[in-house]
């Protein structure tokens, strides 16, 4: 099969765009962006020539429009409108990957394509996280690692152990997912994939990733039956009792999320987050405006962070009030019962698996968000839109194959 199928210019060109996105996400953005720009650039060349203006319709805008607006509504009526709305734009606009893939993939092949090409790139992000954790030097700059103990902390291409944490988890879920849901030759490299990146995110010693594990892989356990959950379950706390037993490093980073004083500044931030939104319920303060109300609302206490609430419902709930958080949540509930339609529904080993893999990726950071800002950061926001997008494409996809088979 050739790169491109039967499809005009505009589609390839756009085709094209998507693949360098995922090609290019586990080692620098500005690539990725870019594939970006091209993937709609090729969608604005097929409307002028070619007379089709792609869309797709699905319920998920509705909840989207209204979050967005809502934030851009109180952006607008904030102390600083042109920097909130400036940053809202920054932190959203990934969002449009997500777009992308839904509208401008019409066949299966590409989005097969598309997560093998992020596969490809991200084992050598796995490989060479795993190689910092040891040798504690980055190749491409000289910043220096965090080290615990005997080893450092891995930060990948990225350059920030939680972009790069939030990477390697979402590769180990939807590499795990296609390696046991599906056969053929591809099986056992799913699977290598998913043992590499899951030692990348030991290295990075990102205890909210961590806890995204605890909760995610035994799930997935109990989603193929008891015994395989059980399994799954009674091997992960084997697993972490010998890295606490025998690593200290591991042993140090496990026992500080139990201890309060390990967690003071996370703690009291979240207590200012909760005064801020006392007075701010229903529009909030904007985006990017916690360090204009923080000195007002602040509670006492240390504190060796002040940008944000370290809480993604917080920050949602400071920057766009009630109505803001509430549609956060529906939006991303949407898109995890159209993925769960998928996985029950869907007649592609490969549609079901990817989408399983993708839906509990984002259940991952719907967990991790509870303790950092993963939606709140640009870099995390082409995560979760990212496997969003490989969500609502397997959506479109068991569609089209439905009314084909019908």
């Amino acid at each position: 099969m050739s790169i491109f199928q039967k499809a005009s210019l505009p589609t390839n060109l756009s085709h094209l765009g998507l693949y360098l996105f995922a090609v290019s996400i586990p080692v620098s953005f500005v690539p990725a962006e870019l594939g970006v720009v091209l993937a709609w650039l090729g969608w604005l060349l097929e409307g002028i020539f070619n007379k089709r203006w792609k869309f797709y319709s699905t319920n998920l805008y509705y909840p989207l429009l209204f979050y967005l607006i809502w934030n851009i509504i109180s952006s607008g009526i904030s102390p600083r409108p042109i920097h909130s709305l400036l940053a809202l734009a920054d932190n959203e606009w990934p969002l449009f990957i997500m777009l992308g893939m839904v509208i401008l993939i019409d066949e299966v092949h590409v989005l097969k394509r598309m997560v093998h090409l992020w596969f490809y790139s991200a084992a050598g992000a796995a490989l060479y996280g795993i190689w910092q954790t040891f040798a504690g030097v980055q190749l491409h700059r000289s910043d220096p690692l965090a080290p615990f103990g005997n080893y450092f902390r891995a930060v990948g291409f990225n350059g920030f152990y939680l972009t790069y944490a939030g990477l390697m988890m979402s590769v180990v879920l939807v590499s795990l997912c296609l390696g046991s849901q599906t056969g053929g030759k591809n099986r056992w490299k799913y699977l290598f994939l998913s043992v590499i990146s899951s030692l990348a995110v030991v290295g990075t010693f990102a205890r909210s990733i961590w806890l995204s594990f605890a909760v995610v892989l035994p799930v997935y356990g109990f989603t193929k039956g008891k015994r395989i959950g059980s399994i799954i379950t009674i091997g992960f706390i084997a697993l972490v009792l010998l890295g606490v037993l025998f690593v200290p490093a591991i042993q140090e980073r496990a026992y500080s999320i139990f201890i309060p004083s390990e967690n003071q500044t996370r703690l009291n931030l979240w207590k200012t987050s909760i005064n801020i939104s006392k007075d701010y319920p229903l529009t909030g303060i904007g985006e990017d405006n916690f360090d204009y109300y923080f000195e007002r609302y602040r509670v006492e206490g240390f504190y060796d962070a002040t940008g944000h609430p370290h809480n993604d419902y917080l920050n949602v709930l400071v920057n766009s009030g009630i109505p803001g958080l509430l549609a956060f949540l529906i939006l991303w509930g949407v898109v995890l019962v159209k993925g769960k339609t998928v996985v029950q529904e869907s007649k592609d080993p490969f549609l079901r698996a990817v989408t399983l893999g993708g839906s509990f990726a984002i259940i991952g950071f719907l967990v991790g968000g509870f303790f950092q800002n993963y939606y709140g950061t640009f870099a995390n926001c082409w995560g979760w839109w990212f496997l969003a997008g490989m969500t609502m494409t397997s959506h479109r996809l068991h569609r089209r194959l439905s009314e084909f088979s019908g």
